[in-house]
């Protein structure tokens, strides 16, 4: 199952890498057109606002819940035992799962309207509504991965496995002299 995670996880961040290259060559060339030669790029402005950025942002929430980037708070937690945390992770990974299934649903729905009337972008005959069907997709993933993440809670009992390697995920050391 590492495998399959540590997998997603370089097809999820080499797809977004894909995506902001390939925003950033289409606005610099559409700046250099409209600079040198007095023509601009036609839909630029719609084509990085309904392709590029939905597909950065979205595929950039499962790559982060994979790399463990996500901010997690402990307050309540931390002086718990590791019993009493493992309950209140299994219980957090299950509303997460909940609320990404929810989001999957309603996003489909919505994917499914937006096909249905054939929707672009704006007041330009751009198509968008290919990229409306990002959103279940990528909450599907992310609904998976809180499974996961309650399976190996409750095998391991440690929250901390990382989930692409197996191994303990390293937390990062802290630089007292920043502070």
């Amino acid at each position: 199952m590492t495998r399959v995670n540590a997998g997603m996880d370089k097809v999820l961040s080499v797809l977004t890498a894909i995506a902001v290259v390939a925003m950033m060559l289409h606005v610099v060339a559409h700046a250099l057109m409209r600079f040198f030669l007095n023509s601009p790029l036609y839909g630029t402005n719609e084509i990085v606002s309904y392709w590029y950025l939905p597909i950065v942002a979205l595929l950039g929430i499962p790559a982060a819940h994979l790399q463990k980037e996500h901010i997690t708070v402990v307050l309540l937690v931390e002086n718990l035992g590791r019993k009493a945390q493992n309950v209140f992770l299994i219980f957090a990974c299950t509303m997460g799962a909940i609320v990404s299934l929810g989001f999957m649903y309603y996003g489909f729905q919505e994917a499914m309207d937006k096909m249905a009337m054939g929707a672009t972008a704006g007041v330009t005959d751009i198509v968008t509504w290919p990229v409306y069907f990002l959103v279940p997709l990528v909450f599907f993933f992310l609904a998976a991965l809180y499974i996961l993440d309650i399976f190996v809670v409750a095998r391991t009992g440690d929250p901390d496995i990382d989930v692409r390697t197996g191994q303990k995920a390293e937390a990062e050391p802290l630089d007292e002299t920043a502070l």
